[in-house]
């Protein structure tokens, strides 16, 4: 990778990882689900030049927004909710590896071999060792709806590659319309006093609102996309592993966060667990793309 472009994969991870930091901030002033439609109006504001009608495509990007914004982010914002902190919830989002490579195992028919069956194991390991810290064990809820948050990005990634063809810089414009409006609805639904925390949320939490959409969505996942058009996910997805370990430093750093040694292993087994099977991962969709290859060639 080029300079520059290591520079910006480490300011995607830093924009990720604050995020959680935000997220609890946010939380301060609104409640979980409404947080996530002003969340996303930002985003639908910032990218509403590039919202398109895709002739033929809407279904599957309304189902893959709907996933996405509505459903792993709602989750996310709940978690943060349920959590006293922020790292082992920033540790347990990187299970959407394992969960994406058990999902094309089932959904897919892939096979696995043991080294990634061992990656996959080990990651879960780690989040179980993370719940059963005396810290962490009185919020166990939150490590749960994080672990469920994980389930449906990975969903939600199957769902997106069916929309290839589609420019990413349209499809997070029509996962930002999703996020506000089934978020709202749903908020309005089930929570109640959205025009009070309006007028009486801190400045703060409007700040982290912003920074939720703007800071995390557009420029955290602009700057994923760029990279992965320009780099094999081999290259760039190593780096993504650093989110969790910002996400852990900042609630260390920026809301004085306890951080044990049960911590520091259950993230450390969880992190090696991802790592292994990421870079499994990346090897087998190597050896494909070496298959096809060289079928096109005979």
């Amino acid at each position: 990778m080029k300079f520059l472009d290591i520079l910006l994969v480490i300011l995607v991870t830093i924009a990720w990882g604050v995020n959680f930091v935000a997220a609890k901030w946010a939380l301060e002033g609104f409640s979980p689900i409404f947080a996530n439609g002003l969340r996303f109006a930002a985003v639908v504001i910032m990218l509403w030049p590039f919202l398109r009608i895709i002739p033929g495509r809407m279904a599957d990007l309304a189902i893959a927004a709907v996933a996405l914004g509505v459903i792993h982010f709602g989750a996310v914002f709940w978690a943060v909710k349920l959590s006293d902190g922020v790292g082992s919830v920033a540790i347990a989002s990187q299970l959407n590896v394992p969960f994406s490579t058990l999902l094309a195992i089932f959904l897919l028919g892939e096979t696995v071999g043991w080294k990634r069956a061992a990656g996959i194991a080990l990651s879960f390991v780690g989040v179980l060792a993370l719940g059963l810290d005396p810290t962490v064990f009185t919020y166990w809820e939150g490590l749960l709806v994080m672990t469920f948050a994980a389930l449906m990005y990975s969903v939600s990634a199957i769902l997106m590659r069916r929309l290839k063809d589609v420019r990413a810089v349209t499809t997070q414009a029509w996962v930002g319309v999703a996020g506000v409006i089934g978020s709202l609805l749903l908020s309005f639904a089930f929570e109640s006093g959205q025009l009070e925390m309006v007028e009486a949320a801190p400045t703060s939490a409007w700040l982290a609102v912003l920074y939720s959409g703007i800071g995390s969505s557009v420029i955290g996942h602009g700057g994923a996309n760029y990279l992965l058009r320009k780099y094999e996910v081999s290259v760039v997805s190593p780096y993504f592993l650093l989110t969790p370990v910002v996400g852990v430093l900042a609630g260390v750093i920026m809301l004085n966060e306890a951080f044990t040694w049960r911590m520091a292993l259950g993230g450390a087994l969880t992190l090696a667990g991802v790592l292994v099977v990421t870079l499994r991962n990346n090897a087998r969709s190597a050896r494909l793309a070496e298959v096809a290859e060289d079928r096109a060639a005979v």
